[in-house]
């Protein structure tokens, strides 16, 4: 194996079950681009280099894009967490053991996220003093367990990004009750009910788009993961040519159009339906399947989680200690060198905290592998 492939083995994601998808990964790295890059990374370059923005234009508008990222996931997760369930029910497949699903969403979730909530906690009392211990103390035990979008209704003051993960954890503990719809026949009736919820979700959704997240207003974006999930079990059909690549390629830009806060119900149920069918014909298609799973992107899409916690605190210290900065007088060149210098920290801080952090816990059992190798040695 020579150093290029052991880079590549070294950064991919494991998975418990060894079946690698790497077009999810994919899918992943689309969404992290569109959280890092065009909301935070292009907030930070706004603010600090292109100065005061008017929030109605089109750029504005399209840096707040962003807030799309965190939908997508939420669609890969409802499809994800879906897809064992609806082998069972749908086909007929091995049953889905509870106690092992959610020990092991323990095992593979918490040890990174409690890592990093640490390190913001010690940083910010102690280091950039924007708190005391006694002021950021709650917000950290709130946020440890998960309830700080209950408990202050606002995102946590640890991690700002930790309230998707709030919302998402609540999705992990009532997957098994979720995938009760897939009892629902015939297939046709269960189908339209889906979609039903979905419209109503999207509905709501818009109507709470300024509040804090919850089950509630994110739960559309689940339920198009489920429906999915749902099509793909079943699906026979083949969905490689062109025709179908196009729509794909179509539903994405398309999708770049509608602005992330919306204007209009239809255009939140609107762009919902277009990361759906952009994300299908994406793991359908030879095509895109093919786009998705281009190397680079799979590792970056596969080191997400990673990067989503620790990106705000890259950027964060990049704006305390460089926003100044000017490389040049030119406001494009200087506020391309400040991005490129963003999301190349972000990637390298990341990837060192996978490494050593995220990846071991891929591994499923990996807290028993120290004691089953001192074992074997005796």
């Amino acid at each position: 194996m020579n150093l290029r492939q052991q880079l590549i083995s070294s950064l991919r994601r494991v998975t418990s079950s060894g079946n690698y998808i790497p077009e999810i990964d994919g899918l992943r790295f689309i969404a992290i681009f569109f959280v890092v890059v065009m909301a935070h990374g292009g907030t930070y370059i706004t603010n600090t280099v292109l100065g005061s923005e008017d929030k109605t234009s089109f750029r504005y508008q399209f840096l707040l894009e962003g807030v799309s990222g965190v939908s997508l996931f939420f669609i890969i997760s409802g499809f994800i967490l879906a897809i064992p369930f609806a082998k069972e029910k749908l086909l007929q497949q091995q049953k889905v053991q509870l106690r092992p699903y959610y020990w092991r969403r323990v095992t593979r979730l918490e040890p990174v996220y409690i890592i990093t909530l640490i390190i913001y906690f010690i940083f910010r009392v102690y280091f950039l003093k924007h708190e005391t211990l006694s002021e950021l103390l709650p917000h950290f035990l709130a946020s440890l367990f998960y309830v700080h979008n209950i408990v202050f209704d606002d995102h946590s003051l640890v991690n700002g990004v930790a309230w998707s993960l709030e919302v998402e954890i609540q999705f992990y503990l009532l997957m098994p009750l979720f995938a009760l719809l897939y009892h629902i026949r015939p297939q046709k009736t269960r189908r339209v009910i889906l979609l039903v919820l979905i419209i109503a979700g999207a509905a709501y959704s818009y109507t709470h788009q300024y509040h804090i997240a919850n089950i509630f207003d994110k739960g559309c974006y689940f339920l198009g993961g489920m429906f999915l999930a749902d099509l793909y079990v079943q699906d026979k059909k083949n969905y490689n040519s062109n025709l179908y690549a196009f729509a794909g390629i179509s539903c994405f830009i398309t999708s770049l159009f509608i602005p992330a806060y919306y204007v209009s119900i239809w255009f939140c149920i609107g762009k919902l339906f277009l990361m759906m069918g952009y994300f299908y014909w994406g793991i359908q298609n030879a095509t895109l399947k093919k786009l998705l799973s281009f190397t680079p992107v799979t590792i970056i899409g596969g080191m997400c989680y990673s990067i989503y916690l620790l990106h705000p605190g890259v950027i964060g210290l990049l704006m305390y200690s460089m926003a100044k900065i000017q490389f040049s007088e030119n406001i494009f060149i200087n506020g391309g060198i400040h991005l490129f210098i963003t999301i190349t920290s972000i990637l390298i801080v990341s990837a060192v905290f996978f490494l050593l952090v995220e990846k071991p816990t891929m591994r499923k059992d990996w807290w028993k592998r120290k004691k089953i190798t001192v074992y074997n040695q005796q």
